[in-house]
């Protein structure tokens, strides 16, 4: 169940969408699936895990859709809270009823050489730094990712730093630069 009270709706108009087009789900699904899909990415999820999330998500966008004042923020909260509940529970012992779908849906997701090599730096930093890097590399300034995440700028200022150097570290010397 996803606790939608909790979720903030608040975010940039460029991002969001604004007027009639902001209403139009088949239109937001076509074009912030795929970017919704590699946020997830970004989490650390593998390209499945991110659809299978990003799908969710806009399942539980639907019925409410006309009430979600900023949608590109919203999806990207439910997507992660999504993956993360899935990732715990395939991290606990025992059999629990899943309530995710049995069918996969695949996406048009197709990853570069390089942007592998990212995902897979990314996945290997600290979990702040990597979420905070996800909003980042999504558009977000530093002001909204600290509201979202419920932090100071100045430890999102503080993760980035830390994040671009671990990344800048980790990708030269794979690539041997």
């Amino acid at each position: 169940m996803i606790d939608d009270a909790a979720v903030r709706q608040t975010d940039s108009v460029s991002r969001a969408g604004s007027g009639p087009e902001r209403h139009d789900f088949p239109e937001t699904y076509r074009r912030e699936l795929p970017l919704l899909t590699r946020f997830i990415m970004k989490h650390g999820a593998s390209s499945q895990e991110a659809a299978d999330a990003a799908h969710e998500a806009f399942a539980a966008a639907y019925p409410q859709w006309s009430t979600i004042q900023y949608p590109a923020r919203w999806l990207r909260t439910v997507a992660v809270r999504v993956y993360f509940r899935a990732r715990l529970r395939e991290d606990l012992p025992g059999e629990l009823p899943t309530t995710r779908a049995e069918s996969h849906v695949s996406t048009n997701i197709q990853l570069s050489d390089q942007e592998r090599e990212v995902y897979t730096a990314l996945a290997e930093l600290p979990s702040r730094q990597r979420q905070v890097m996800a909003w980042f590399y999504d558009g977000y300034t530093i002001a909204e990712i600290a509201d979202e995440l419920g932090i100071t700028k100045e430890s999102v200022r503080q993760n980035l730093c830390q994040a671009r150097a671990a990344l800048k570290a980790r990708l030269s010397q794979r690539g041997g630069a």
